[in-house]
């Protein structure tokens, strides 16, 4: 098997799914780092999907969703704040928050970002994603148990100053500006400095107030450079984030005693088409977020092995507000504030011997993260007659305008771990790679709710029917609208808990000649438990670890002198202990609980092929026999955001042109019929079945400077709810958080 040294220059040269004109034709080599180092896609018994910077400028790709737009096993949307984007990599993943891990783990750098929502702002000065399907636990550790996004920026150049600067514009007053410079500061230090900054006025039409769901944001890093002998390596890092939206709001359809209020209220009738990117909304819904991350990685070269640090620290704080109904009605008004921040610390020994890979590490991680924070959770509004004529009399008894609720909820986290992998490339065509890890982890809880409320179970709980107590407990209402009012006005807990795991892989690849290799892996995951943050028996607060095995065979291919690149996976998840969130049915909260097993299997596919020197055709496609609870309250039900078939075919054209090529590329993806709503009643509701198709293409023209292109994204304007919401009780209202509308524009970037 080929052997592949880890040098940046190599990787820099290295292009991804696109060839250049003058090149010979064919395919260029993936490199990837899915091992920890530098290695052939086409050498690895993983299945990864990887997109190099070619590919991410040809097609486009901004953020986090356009990555899932081009990877079939990769779902990724948002509702309420983009911190609680859910990532969801052969339908298995839930949604961000403070208390709940991802199953998908984010990497930029190699630093393991805790939360996810630190990892959807918008991409800069990228220099390769891969997407790593099925769990990753031995070398990712915890919170990668559905796969794994690890994203590459670009390195300070020590050899030459360069840098680029391009501008974007577009509909919606779309304004985008981003910039690049490197270069050496001395012949051992260099630097790079690269940004980004984003406008857009919002896509969802508010009649009530300014436009919804639009961009401001902006995001700096800088790294430094030193390599004083070449053994010897250093590379400070240090990024910042900022955002200012009116995000995240849905269309919406209202019940006619709602629809009826916001008429009175001097507001067009909305109807009943969720899809229309109209809203009556006089509270915007703001988001701010503010994060800081800083990290130093040391590589050395003792000969006799190397040796890799990597220590990171990060910084957040975000403010996320809403109004439940979603309208000009005063119901329930929501805060969300948040701060967290984390300290990490991995130290690696790799070697290579004669017929041996391997590599062992250890790995310190600590992170506390904060909601609420002691100020207004939630305020009850002047329009409760509205609510109470539609949920019912019994609402009088447990809320009243002007009931609020505060609370603080703090969460802090220590994981240690041990990990070891390694190769035995046993003759010149087997290999068999094992690896193990061990991890401990402690996590702790402190969460205080204060209730005022004047409502008749806050003053007098002891009055309460038996019957009623079971439906108010049923509804789920939100505090202080819960059971909390009625008999614990004031919580103030603590809660800790301790686990051990052990995940491990096992795999064989055997090479068929030196084009093909087919192999067979093993892998286990864990996503950690923890505590629910909101209103609840004590009993109830605790959820246990989610565990994971795959089981994978696959086949890599590069034929016809590497003008056709095909690799194929086959598939079988189990998972135990699922974390499952469910929505109340109030239509606010969510609450954490264990949900028995659940079974995924199916098949991966990736082609890529150079029909013509300058024609370049990618197809993906992730066929499902089976996304389903096989254990538990939800046994027989699908899992969300999960499809029978999914794929995306994507071709670039390029033609010779004055003194540089014009090209010409298309990406169209579709995903079968799928839930969109995690609850368990939604898939007996038609809102929440959905299937979706879109159709992206850029035309420019570039040479070895400048590059001048229109785009466009969802051309065929699909009206689609990337998240539908459990109907929210008080008004009768449902939500549907929808993607973006056709969007269009230009860039020009000019590279030195």
């Amino acid at each position: 098997m080929k052997k592949i040294k880890q040098q940046a220059s190599t990787l820099a040269l290295a292009l991804y799914g696109s060839v250049a004109l003058a090149q010979a034709p064919a395919l260029e080599e993936v490199i990837v780092t899915a091992t920890r180092q530098a290695e052939s896609l086409q050498d690895i018994a993983v299945t990864v999907t990887a997109f190099g910077e070619n590919t991410i400028r040809e097609a486009n790709i901004r953020d986090a969703a356009d990555v899932a737009v081009l990877t079939p096993s990769l779902n990724i949307n948002s509702n309420i704040s983009p911190f609680s984007t859910r990532i969801t990599i052969r339908g298995i993943g839930t949604a961000g928050s403070t208390f709940l891990e991802p199953s998908v783990g984010s990497f930029v750098d190699g630093v393991y970002l805790n939360r996810t929502g630190l990892a959807v702002s918008d991409l800069v000065d990228i220099e390769r994603i891969e997407v790593l399907q099925g769990p990753q636990g031995t070398l990712y550790g915890k919170n990668t148990n559905a796969g794994a996004i690890s994203i590459t920026t670009k390195s300070p150049n020590l050899l030459e100053t360069e840098g680029h600067l391009e501008a974007t514009t577009g509909n919606y007053s779309m304004q985008r500006v981003t910039g690049s410079l490197s270069g050496p500061i001395t012949d051992t230090l260099a630097y790079r400095v690269a940004g980004n900054s984003h406008k857009r006025d919002g896509y969802l039409e508010n009649l009530a107030g300014p436009d919804l769901n639009d961009a401001d944001d902006w995001n700096v890093v800088g790294k430094l450079l030193w390599e004083p002998t070449d053994e010897l390596s250093i590379l400070l890092k240090a990024s910042r984030v900022e955002r200012d939206m009116n995000c995240c709001s849905p269309d919406s359809v209202h019940d006619p005693i709602a629809e009826q209020a916001i008429i009175d209220r001097g507001q067009p009738p909305l109807g009943d088409d969720p899809f229309d990117h109209k809203t009556s909304q006089d509270f915007p819904s703001p988001y701010e977020q503010e994060s800081t991350a800083a990290s130093l990685h040391i590589g050395y070269d003792a000969g006799w092995g190397t040796i890799e640090s990597i220590t990171a620290w990060d910084d957040y704080e975000l403010e996320s507000e809403q109004e439940s109904s979603r309208s000009v009605l005063d119901i329930i008004y929501l805060n969300q504030p948040q701060s967290g921040n984390s300290f990490s610390q991995e130290l690696r020994f790799s070697n290579s011997t004669d017929n041996v890979d391997y590599m062992a590490g250890l790995y310190y991680f600590e992170q506390e993260t904060r909601e609420f924070e002691g100020e207004l959770s939630a305020l009850a509004g002047a329009d409760s007659p509205i609510a109470i004529q539609i949920w019912g009399p019994q609402l009088a008894l447990i809320s009243a305008p002007g009931d609020k609720s505060f609370q603080d909820n703090m969460f802090e986290t220590e994981t240690m771990a041990v990990f070891g992998r390694a190769t035995w490339h046993v003759g010149d065509n087997w290999h068999l790679t094992g690896g193990i890890r061990w991890s401990q982890e402690d996590k702790d809880a402190d969460l205080f709710v204060d209730v005022e409320s004047t409502a008749f179970t806050a003053r007098e709980p002891e009055n309460i029917p038996a019957p009623l107590l079971a439906v108010l407990a049923q509804q789920g209402i939100f505090p202080p609208f819960s059971l909390l009012a009625a008999s614990r006005p004031e919580i103030d807990q603590s809660f800790n808990r301790s686990s051990d795991n052990v995940d491990w892989l096992a795999s064989a690849s055997y090479d068929l000649n030196t084009d093909t290799m087919v192999f067979a892996s093993v892998s286990t995951g864990t996503k950690s438990g923890g505590f629910n943050g909101v209103a609840g028996e004590p009993e109830q607060r605790e959820f246990d670890d989610e565990d994971t095995a795959s089981y994978e065979l696959g086949i890599k291919s590069t034929v016809l002198d590497a003008r056709l690149r095909i690799n194929s996976t086959l598939f079988f998840t189990k998972i135990e202990n699922m974390q499952t969130t469910q929505q109340a049915d109030s239509g606010l909260g969510q609450f954490t609980s264990n949900q028995g097993e659940a079974e995924v299997a199916g098949l991966d596919f990736q082609l890529d092929a150079l029909p013509l020197p300058n024609l370049t055709v990618t197809l993906g496609l992730q066929y499902l026999d089976k996304y389903e609870f096989t254990a538990g309250p939800d046994k027989g039900l699908d899992l969300a955001f999960a499809a029978e078939l999914s794929g995306n075919l994507a071709a670039t054209l390029v033609l010779p042109l004055a003194d540089g090529g014009a090209y010409l590329r298309a990406d169209y993806s579709f995903m079968g019929n799928h839930t969109t709503n995690v609850a368990s009643a939604a898939q007996l509701a038609d809102k929440d079945e959905q299937d979706r198709s879109n159709l992206n293409m850029t035309l420019g023209w570039r040479n070895d400077n400048w590059n001048i292109s229109v785009w466009g994204k969802n051309l065929t304007d699909e009206e689609y709810a990337a998240q539908t919401l459990v109907t929210f009780p008080l008004t009768g209202m449902d939500a549907y958080f929808l993607v973006p509308p056709r969007t269009y524009g230009a860039t020009l970037r000019y590279d030195f």
